[in-house]
């Protein structure tokens, strides 16, 4: 397998792919904040968070970020093992799937993976890890399918996902899709086995992490950007998902993407 490019953007200010083109590769690229305009053989989507899209080699692909904060996952490849991937069942150009950070992990260490010097490489691997993905995405597609969430949840979702550096409320949420507070806190709970808090600051931990990653900003900017009320409540909050404290884990980070 052939790896043209793998990662993750994040656009601060409007962007264009470099160019419209046919692609040689496949693609798949997977929104998880903000919005993004993709155009595929004349045809115009509109790509939110959880939006899957499916490329293949011989279409004509655009990509245009008209608002800022627009963050998404991507790899363009080729290969006879993605070619069976491909075929293996029909193919739809866009799902709407659930954004697992376990799915996002993944996709980060192939990242990790290909940046290394070509000398440090193991294509198997990253042959290995590439597979992983493409079945990952293949189980995400298939509860998309059978769990699909009433249409008023995936408002509240995207009502959370807009505001989500904001500080906004839960009676916010119930307000926008015009339900009772008791009622939109259930249906949100059911419908995804989080609180309208706890799927919040999920967004909010990933969208700080991957700036902690991929930005110079301090610690500080950071939590203030992703949605925080307060560093010393980032600070908890970090802790408890990832087990270390911010500057810890940017330390460990930036360690692990020196070798």
């Amino acid at each position: 397998m052939e790896i043209g490019f793998c990662g993750y953007s994040y656009h601060t200010t409007t962007y264009t792919f470099p160019f419209a083109t046919t692609l040689d590769t496949y693609l798949i690229r997977l929104q998880t904040e903000g919005t993004a305009r993709v155009v595929v053989n004349g045809e115009t989507m509109l790509t939110r968070p959880g939006d899957l899209l499916l490329v293949s080699p011989g279409d004509f692909y655009e990509l245009h970020v008209d608002t800022p904060a627009s963050g998404d996952y991507h790899i363009f490849c080729t290969g006879s093992s993605i070619d069976s991937w491909w075929d293996a069942i029909p193919r739809e150009r866009i799902y709407s799937i659930n954004v697992d950070p376990r799915l996002l992990s993944l996709w980060q260490h192939i990242t990790e993976e290909v940046r290394r010097p070509p000398s440090e490489q193991s294509d198997a691997l990253i042959e290995t890890l590439v597979q992983a993905l493409l079945l990952m995405l293949d189980r995400s597609t298939q509860d998309a399918h059978v769990h699909s969430r009433p249409p008023v949840v995936s408002r509240m979702m995207r009502f959370i996902e807009a505001r989500v550096t904001t500080d906004f409320k839960v009676a916010d949420v119930a307000t926008a899709v015009g339900l009772s507070v008791s009622r939109t806190v259930h249906l949100f709970k059911e419908n995804t086995g989080m609180t309208i808090i706890e799927y919040a600051q999920s967004i909010r931990l990933q969208l700080a992490e991957e700036q902690m990653r991929y930005t110079k900003h301090s610690l500080e900017t950071i939590s203030e950007l992703s949605g925080f009320r307060s560093y010393p409540y980032f600070h908890r909050i970090f802790k408890r998902k990832y087990g270390v404290a911010p500057g810890v884990y940017r330390t460990l980070q930036q360690k692990n993407e020196k070798k």
